[in-house]
This record gives structure tokens, sequence and C-alpha cells, in this order.
């Protein structure tokens, strides 16, 4: 054996050192372990397996890699022996077997050229033999390999598809053919970060409160700008409410060039640019020297909250708040598959080097086959570990979500005069009228409630005073929906055709996933309004992929809503022009570039916008789409076209419309079929196309004298002469034939096409910011749409009963102007609306409750109670924050499982899916048979104001699980009635499937072990036969919670968790 320089080895060595400690570091980032204190997210479940992910780095890793290594080592060292004996036995059957010493074939065999070469190839295989044991610096070589692959695809919580095909950046685009193909940086990843838009982050201290908020800075780009980072936003961007005891500290994300970073945030000793630690540090410090912050909540801010912590309570929630917002923006929707094609080019192009193949910097490719091996097996172990990761994030991203709260809003005309004692007995709900109504107060345009007695005799005089459950028990709330009216006093009998409205809190693509069975190709018209991603909206991105981040959120969104719009459906977005383009594309990939109609343009600021350099903006785009049978109806004639309708006879309102063609192709040579006599007789006003002598004959003549053309063929005229009026033209002093143009046809007022320029100042943003102030008075949303824009893409886009999906919501103008043009046109199209933020509470459902109330409204006050009846339904949706924080890593006993070392193969899969497989937040089906008592952990208040908080801020919330399943189904609900038996209730769903089959879904607590309970369980089968089967005798699939010994029943449990995906 050779021996080694000393001090080579030496070097290789802590090369070696440094390579793995290196590797260790990037892994701690990967699998994201290195933030102890973050308390959110995918975090929070890592920080749990802390301890076994450790040690996979630490150890497991170390002694696969020298393990492998050994592998190679032996596989290599058989070969060159087997090799080595090879040759020697030649050599010797050559020259004998003395012919070989120590030093190879012996000096006078040499002197031939064979000799000369058995000599050098013996001793090549000697050399080899020598170095069949992998060095130090080759293992290191193998370690930074791994770093340096890994950390190409990696920032800050994301994989990023960047798909190489040769050394030097040189990128792939994934293509298979298409004659024209979308591609972008995300497209193979969940956008996931909706739920994040204008984000805040709270937590108490003691009796005190602090609170961080997101704001926008206008104008704030900067074309030197390196990066976004967040900042204190202004001078007084923290504040102190002694009365409330709640410290607000504002921060904006803005972008800064290196320059403005260090001025703002100078970076530690050692640094030349300032690290994580060096910015948090600085707002740290920024805030603490706010204006009047008592001197016990600074020293509480620069403690530990937990003994566990490694750092201050005010540095660790600054550390959370930036990197929620500033991190995990995707999900990868095939990480391994993503990670092994990429480790193949970079083993072909960085390993093996082939682009030097043929050049001068070519080498012999054998050198590195057994590096290559050993660098693709461990890479391997490593890219299982992270894809397990991140399927299992993308499972809980998939999953379809649970109900967390349901309720129901209701025009007085709809409910039984028997619950009337209760509705006044509720202070909340006379409260919510004082608030939305102004009910006993006297304010001006208010003079049929002013000093008005809420009594029984009020509510019979207002029937659209709206009622909401919310502020009801679930008996009262059961028993209302289950006696339900129609105005006129007949019961209802299908509960969802009678419900007008579906509003859904959540995070749209949540929604859109849930209602996929539910809306499959009902939607007849989706209207959105998205952020448009200027950079000074809600939209956050992943710096350096603006685009691309919006372009998945959107893309995912628009999948999932094209399997809800009908085959007769369209789908129109606004969008300005910062993503008109990507739009575009996106939504000809979605729906196909033979389905673009238009791209109308909407002119809502006539004076123009000075936002952009050179160019006023007056306008915003709306991008129309159709399914393949959509057909537009017309638009309402507008007041000035009306206007010329006025003339009347027997049929109706009309207008005179000359018969001669005018304009282009008039003359008599181009359709001389159309030149022909029309016959008059002025005496009795006889009009014929076969005149004779008291006829007066009459000709299509232009101006000029010369021979014109007629607008109607003679049938056409034959067939409509009643249409047909001619009187003398005092200009010319002779007779001339017109058509009568009449208003109505079958009794419907005609319309007009719509044209691709929309004009009109009832579509400006001064006009939807009156008419949402009118309803609300203040106004809190930023430039809210007009209905009258809303009205008309309803007008040329759906019938009297369809549906109209908003999943951008907003302010609630799509909502509003359903119903604003239900009661105009008496029709009874519904929407569903869905929106993330408090807006829904805030502003959407009271925006609704006021129009169900009344028509007319001025700063916020009705001025009359002429409103129309009306009910929806809200719904809040569990989101995939909520399903991480409901993880758990527990056993059916509650004890925690083996380690996943325990296991081979190092499966992270095992402790990822089975040791969380009972999470609630993934539906533990023992748990179904008390299904009344099934809760996950919140952390938020609207709307869950009446659970109490913990000590780490969650509210333990019961879910709706009767709503969550009707909706796994695709139910179309008809009745939900609650029955009681035995000291049970039974909460029973009457409906029919997508299929067309009648279900009856029944849920009551179940013993969790039939033994036992032998007969309860007789009794239960026996009251679901007798009485609810009796009651429901069109049932066709009976489905019940738990354990049931109904002949009948299929159980709830397996079909909820085979279509929640859990």
């Amino acid at each position: 054996m050779i021996d080694t320089d000393p001090k080579m080895a030496k070097h290789q060595e802590e090369r070696l050192k440094r390579h793995k400690q290196q590797l260790k570091q990037k892994l701690t980032e990967l699998f994201q372990i290195d933030s102890p204190d973050l308390d959110f997210g995918v975090y929070r479940i890592m920080n749990q397996k802390r301890d076994e992910i450790t040690r996979f780095m630490d150890k497991d890793l170390v002694e696969a890699v020298d393990e492998k290594f050994g592998e190679c080592d032996e596989e290599t060292r058989t070969q060159i022996i087997a090799e080595f004996k090879e040759l020697e036995q030649t050599i010797r059957n050559t020259y004998g077997d003395d012919a070989l010493d120590a030093a190879g074939l012996k000096e006078e065999y040499r002197k031939a050229a064979k000799g000369r070469e058995l000599h050098e190839k013996w001793q090549q295989l000697h050399r080899d033999a020598e170095e069949a044991s992998m060095s130090d610096l080759q293992k290191a070589e193998i370690f930074a390999h791994l770093e340096e692959f890994f950390s190409r695809y990696y920032k800050d919580g994301d994989f990023l598809s960047l798909r190489r095909y040769a050394a030097n950046e040189k990128y792939a685009v994934p293509y298979n053919g298409e004659e024209v193909l979308l591609h972008w940086a995300n497209k193979d990843q969940y956008y996931i970060k909706t739920d994040r838009f204008l984000k805040s982050h709270g937590f108490d201290v003691g009796s005190y409160r602090v609170l961080f908020e997101v704001v926008q800075v206008e104008g704030q780009s900067n074309g030197n700008s390196t990066g976004r980072y967040f900042v204190l936003a202004g001078d007084d961007a923290v504040t102190y409410d002694d009365e409330k005891h709640l410290l607000t500290a504002r921060f904006a994300q803005v972008p800064l060039s290196d320059d403005d970073l260090l001025r703002r945030f100078p970076p530690g000793a050692g640094r030349q640019k300032p690290n994580q630690d060096d910015i948090v540090g600085g707002l740290v410090a920024e805030i603490l020297r706010g204006n009047g912050i008592p001197k016990g909540l600074a020293d509480a801010l620069q403690t530990n909250e937990r003994d566990t912590d490694r750092n201050p309570r005010l540095y660790k929630h600054v550390m959370s708040f930036t990197r929620e917002n500033t991190s995990d923006f995707f999900i990868h929707k095939d990480l391994g598959r993503f990670l092994r094609q990429e480790l193949d080019f970079y083993i072909k192009n960085e390993v093996f080097r082939l682009d030097d193949l043929g050049t001068e910097n070519e080498v012999a490719v054998e050198r590195y086959v057994k590096r290559a091996k050993v660098l693709k097996s461990i890479a391997h172990r490593i890219i299982d570990f992270l894809a397990q990761l991140e399927d299992f994030q993308k499972t809980l991203w998939e999953k379809k979500k649970f109900v967390l709260r349901t309720g129901y809003c209701m025009t007085l005309d709809h409910v039984l005069e028997e619950f009337y004692p209760e509705i006044l007995a509720n202070e909340g709900q006379l409260a919510e009228w004082r608030n939305l109504y102004g009910i006993e107060e006297a304010k001006g345009g208010q003079k049929t409630l002013a000093g008005d007695r809420v009594d029984e005799v009020f509510l019979q005089s207002h029937p659209y005073l709206v009622i909401d459950t919310a502020f009801f028990d679930n008996d009262f709330t059961d028993r209302l929906l289950e006696h339900l009216q129609h105005p006129d006093g007949t019961p209802v009998e299908d509960l969802d055709e009678a419900v007008g409205g579906l509003m859904i809190k959540s995070e749209n693509w949540q929604a859109l996933n849930l209602l996929q069975e539910r809306y499959r190709e009902q939607v007849k018209c989706i209207y959105i309004d998205p952020p448009y991603n200027t950079g000074n909206d809600e939209f956050i991105y992943r710096d350096n992929y603006q685009h691309s981040s919006w372009l998945s959120m959107m893309g995912d969104r628009l999948n999932l809503a094209h399997t809800i719009i009908s085959n007769h459906g369209a789908l129109f977005s606004s969008i300005d022009d910062h993503e008109i383009v990507n739009l575009r594309s996106l939504m000809n990939s979605t729906f196909g570039s033979l389905n673009f109609i238009s791209t109308i343009s909407v002119v809502n600021n006539l004076k123009g916008r000075s936002d952009r350099a050179n160019i006023a903006t007056a306008h915003e785009n709306l991008l129309m789409y159709i399914r393949n049978d959509f057909k537009a109806f017309d638009l309402p004639l507008p007041d000035n076209y009306r206007q010329e309708y006025a003339e009347r006879d027997d049929n109706g309102p009309y207008r005179l419309q000359g018969l001669r063609k005018r304009g282009a192709g008039a003359r008599r040579e181009d359709r001389p079929n159309l030149y022909y006599p029309i016959y008059y007789n002025p005496s009795n006003k006889e009009i014929s196309l076969e005149g004779n002598g008291s006829f007066i004959k009459i000709l299509p003549k232009l101006s000029d004298g010369s021979d014109g053309r007629w607008r109607w063929k003679k049938e056409t005229v034959r067939e409509n002469i009643q249409k047909i009026l001619i009187k003398k033209v005092s200009t010319r002093d002779e007779y001339d034939v017109f058509q009568k143009d009449y208003l109505l046809i079958d009794g419907e007022e005609k319309g007009t096409k719509a044209k691709s320029i929309w004009l009109d100042t009832k579509y400006s943003s001064d006009y939807g910011t009156h008419a949402y102030k009118k309803l609300l008075g203040e106004v809190q949303f930023d430039n809210p749409k007009s209905p009258e824009l809303i009205k008309d893409i309803l007008h040329i886009s759906s019938g009297e009963e369809d549906i109209i999906l908003d999943f951008f919501a907003g302010s609630g103008t799509t909502g509003q102007s359903v119903l604003e043009i239900n009661k105009t046109q008496t029709s009874t199209r519904k929407y569903v609306l869905i929106e993330l933020g408090d807006y829904l509470d805030f502003i959407i459902k009271p925006r609704i409750q006021k129009v169900m109330y009344s028509s007319n409204w001025k700063d916020g006050n009705p001025k009359d109670a002429d409103g129309q009846s009306h009910i929806f339904k809200y719904m809040e949706l569990e989101q995939y924050e909520d399903t991480l924080n409901n993880i758990e890593f527990l056993d059916r006993d509650g004890h925690v499982q083996a380690t996943i070392f325990g296991m081979s193969d190092y499966m992270l899969r095992y402790f990822l899916d089975v040791e969380t497989r009972e999470s609630l937040c993934r539906l533990n089906v023992d748990r179904l048979a008390t299904p009344f008592a099934y809760t996950l952990r919140i952390r938020r208040d609207v709307g869950f104001n009446h659970v109490p908080v913990d000590e780490d801020g969650f509210r333990e919330v019961t879910v709706d699980l009767v709503e969550t399943f009707n909706y796994l189904l695709g139910l179309h609900v008809r009745r939900r009635v609650v029955r009681h038996q035995g000291g049970l209730t039974y909460r029973v769903v009457h409906g029919a499937l997508p299929d067309g089959k009648v279900a009856t879904i029944v849920w009551r607590n179940s013993p969790k072990n039939p033994a036992g309970h032998e007969q309860a369980l007789e009794a239960d089968a026996a009251f679901i036969t007798d009485e609810i089967l009796r009651e429901f005798p069109d049932t066709g699939v009976l489905y019940v919670n738990g354990h049931c010994f109904a002949p009948r029943a299929t159980p709830i449990e397996p079909e909820f968790k085979k279509r929640m995906g859990a």
C-alpha cells in the first residue's frame, strides 16, 4: 500500500468534517427544524420530531454513507482482485511461474512490447487495488455534491422547480409536443398563502395584548431592490392604547436595495450583510422604542415565554410573524419525482460532466462511476425523506376540510309566528336589528321605525326583518329549519331549494374543493375579481416569483372552478393590465382558446387614474370565457334607447325603422332580388305586394334618386305585413316604408347585444363606492365593484333560476347584485360567495342582511322596509393551518408510538402517516360514535367568541360533522329534522345524491363497542326502521354513524374517510 502524507491526510480529514457539517446545516433547514421557536404550520410538527430527525442527520445518515462507501469499496476490491488474478495467471502461462516479483514482471521480460504491456497493466491494477478504499477527499467531494445539489432547489421553506438539463444554469421546460405551452416556475406547486391575505398576529402578555398588523404602503417600488423585507410602517407604526392595554405594531413589506438594507439593519460582527437575526433584532429594538409602552410590558417582552424557548418573547413572535409571511409559499405536487429527475441531470452534468466530452477538459468517466453510485444512493435516501414530508403536507392540503360552523339568515316571512316570542326575548337578535336597521332609534328617513315598539305586531308588519340563527341555540335552529315556510304560508319541503344564497368563510381553494360534488357542472355564471398582483395589493408572493406565485394561485383555483361550471356556463374575471396577458394564457389552457369570447373594456374612471407614467388609465378589463354550449342573453335596453319606443298600438310600444337599406351595400346592384315595389292605398291604408290602379307604387330609392334596395325579402314582408307602416315623409313629400320595431317580444322586453366596450357612469369605481356607502355608511373596503357591472354580467350570462359563484367575494357586491336583479325580474337566481377574511362577518353578511330588509338606503340607514324575501346559509371551514395545528403523534391509547428508527429505511412516513392517523383533523373514526362532541383546536376569534380560549390561544370548537358529510356526498338537502328516542337525539338529513338516489343520513351517539349494548342497539335499529324510514319512505341509501343493527344501514365512517381524503 502507498503511504499517505500526514499533512495531506489531516487536510482531507478536516475537509470531510467541514462538508459533513455543511450538509447537516442544509438538512436542518430542509427538514425545517432550524427554528425551534417557530410555532406555526409544519414547523410545529417537525419540532415535535426534532430528536428523531437530528438522530437521522447526526448518526444514521453518516452511518449509511459509510456503509455505502464500504459496499462500493468491497465491490471494487473484489472486481480488481479477480482481474489481478487473471492477469498474473496469463503472465505465468506466458513466461513461467518465476516471471513475477514484488515490482511486477521481471525486467528481462519487459524488453518486448508484449511484456511491457502486461507489466503496465499489472502496475495499474496494483494502483487501483491500493486506491480501492475511498479516501476522505473522495468522501468530502460526495458530501459537497449533496450539499450543492439540495441547496439549488430549496429556499425559505419551498422547493423551487428549477429544472436543469446542463451545468451553468441551463434550464429545461417540460414539454410534450403541445402547439403552445404556458409554463411558469411554480407550475408543479400549490400556492398555499391565500390564507395569509392581510394576516395579523396577536398574543397576550399577562393583562396586555400585543398585535402585529400588515399594512399596505404605496409608492415603495424600488428598481434597485434585491428583495422585500418587513419594516415598521412609518413614524407612528408602534402605538400603545392605555385603555385597552393594547400594543400595536404595524408592518409593511417593502423592496430594499442592499444599501437600504444595511442602513436599516446593521449586520452583526463578522458579517457583511445582515442576516435574519439582524433584521429581527432591529425590528424588536424599534418596537421597544415605541412611545408609552409600560415598563412591565417592555420587561415581559424581553423575557422568555417558556423555559424551553431559545429567544425572548418579542423576538420569538417577530421572528414567527415575519417567517410566516415570507416563507412556505408552496407545496410541491410531486417532490420525489422532481428531485430524482433533477438528481439524474446533476450526476450526468456535474459529476460525469458529459458536456466536457470531446473537449480539452475531458476526463476518464470511469473515475466517477463509484462516487456517482454512492452519491445517488445517499441522495435518494434524503429525497425519500424530504418527499415524504412534502407529500404529507400535500395530503393535509388536499384533504377536504371540516365545516366548523353553520348558520342561517332569513326574512321573517319564512318564520312561523309561534317562534316570535323566542325571537323577541333574544337580546342579541334585537341588538343586531338596532345596529343594522336602526329599530327603536329615531333617525331621519325612518318614520316607519322611529319609536315603534318591537312586539309581535311589529314583527307581523315587517316581514323582511332578518333573523340570524347565530344568536339562538341548536334546539331553536333545529325547530326553525324543520318548520320553515314559504312567504305564502306553505311549508318548505326542499331546504336547499328555498335557500337562495351560500356564504363560505374559507381559503377559496379549500372551499371549491369541498363544493366539488355538490355543485359539479351546476354553476351557470362565475364572476371573480382576484387580486391584481400590482405589488401593492393584498397578494403576497415569494421574492423574484411574483408572477409565477400568482399564476399558481389562480391556476389551481380555475381548475376547480372549471369542474363546477355547467356546460352552458360562462366565467368572467376582472383584471387590470398587470396580469391580463398571463391570465389570458392561463384561461386559454383551462377553458380552451376557442372558448375565449372577449376582453371587455370596462371604463370605470372617465377622468383617468394617475397610476402610471405617460398615460392615465380609464378602464379595467373583463375577460369572458364560456363552456361549449353557452348562449348569451341580451342586455336590457338603456333608458335612452327605451325612450325611442314612443309609439304604441295594440301590440305595445314600438319605434319606426326605415325598411329601405341605408349605408354600405344599399344599392340595387348589391342585392338585386331586394329591389321590388310595395303598394299602398292612402284611402284605406292597405299595404300589398300586388298593386292595382288605386295603389301607389313605392320603390326603394336612394337620396340621389338612384335605385336602392329593401332590407327584407318579399316573403318576409308578406309574413310581417302587420308590422309595416307607410307614411309621407315631409322632407321629400313622398311616401316611405317603415318597420314597426316593437319593444316587447312574446311579452318580454327586448334587449341589446352586449358590446366589447362598456362605457357608462354606472360602471365607475365612484358608483361602486357610492352604492357601498348607501348601504353600509362608512367605507371600509377599497374600490368595491359597482353592482350595475355585476348585474349586466348576470343579464348576459344567467337565467332566472341559475347559480352564480364568486370565489373572490371581497365586499359581497355579487350577492347584492343577485338579490337586486331577482327583485326587479321576480327571479330566483342563487349565489355562492367565498371569502377568507373577516370581511365575510363584518361586511358581506351585514350587506346582504340590509339588502334583504330594504331596497332604499342612505348613509347606512333604511329609508323604508320594502325589502325582499330571502334565506341564505353561511359556513366557516377548517383551514390548512388549523389542520396542522391539530396533528397529534399518538396511538389509540394516547401513547406516543415507536420512533421511526425502529422501522426499516427511515420511514418518515411512519410518524407522519401512521402516528397521525387518529388526529381529529384527519377524521378520527372512533370519535364519530359521539358526533356532536367532535372538536378541533382553532386559533381565531371572529365567530367563536363564545368558546373559551386556552393558555396557548386556542379554542376547542365543535365541528359540524353533519354539514361536512352532506357536502362530501354532494347531497341536495330536502329536509333536516331532529327526533328523540330512548334518551338519544337523532339528527336526520334527507335529500338527493348527485346520481339521483335518495339518501337519508342518521346521526346519533352510539356505543364504541356493541358488547353489552345489544338491547339499546336493537331499540335504536327499530326506531330507525319503523319511525325514520317510515317518515322518509323514498329512501334509497341509508347512512348511519357508529354501530347500528338496522338491516339497511351503511356505515358513515368509511365513506366519510374516503371522501375526505384524510
